[in-house]
């Protein structure tokens, strides 16, 4: 007789190898099971320990094969909650309360300078918090001369670069304000708005 071991490797095998014909109808186990495999007939007795010991090994092969899978989701589920523990702090942070007015004076305040603080741009007489993007706005950034004022002129322009005294009382031409009105519903789509800037 087979050793027990060789038997649940065999039965294990004919498994994989979808063996319906193994079993009767009535759910019992055909003595022997034979498969021909390129002319060579192999066989084996089933026994019922041999069928729970394989079922065994099946399931365990599965539990640990997903072990893997279950391992990753919950580290991503960690790292998904520190990351929200994390922005709901900095939003914290970051709030400033509304205000009905804000003038020039109370924009300077809030250029960036602070790491954590609110962060206001005034876009066509609405100010905004534009804290999520203090990489772009905060003082040395890219667009950082728009943070703590009325930058709606840097926008309409598409330039980064100041206007000279007698440029600023210059009325904005059509593209000038087709500009500013992509830029505004940007802003609008995307940021907080605290209130109105003064002038508008």
């Amino acid at each position: 007789m087979a050793p027990f071991f060789v038997k649940v490797a065999f039965a294990f095998y004919l498994i994989l190898n979808d063996t319906a014909e193994a079993f009767r109808p009535d759910g019992g186990v055909r003595e022997p099971v034979s498969r021909r495999r390129a002319g060579l007939t192999v066989s084996c007795n089933l026994q019922p320990e041999v069928i729970a010991a394989v079922a065994a090994i099946a399931g365990g092969g599965i539990w640990l094969s997903g072990a893997d899978g279950r391992a990753r989701a919950r580290a991503n589920a960690e790292a998904e909650a520190a990351n929200d523990e994390r922005l709901r702090r900095r939003r914290e942070r970051a709030h400033v309360e509304p205000r009905n007015l804000w003038t020039a004076a109370d924009l300077m305040v809030y250029d960036g300078s602070d790491p954590e603080g609110p962060l206001l741009v005034a876009v066509n007489g609405d100010v905004f918090n534009v804290w999520r993007s203090r990489h772009f706005y905060g003082p040395g950034c890219e667009y950082g001369i728009m943070g703590g004022r009325d930058a709606t002129r840097f926008l309409a322009r598409n330039s980064l670069e100041e206007e000279a005294e007698d440029e600023e009382n210059r009325s904005l031409n059509v593209a000038e304000w087709a500009s500013l009105e992509t830029w505004y519903w940007t802003f609008k789509n995307k940021y907080d708005i605290v209130g109105r800037y003064e002038g508008y």
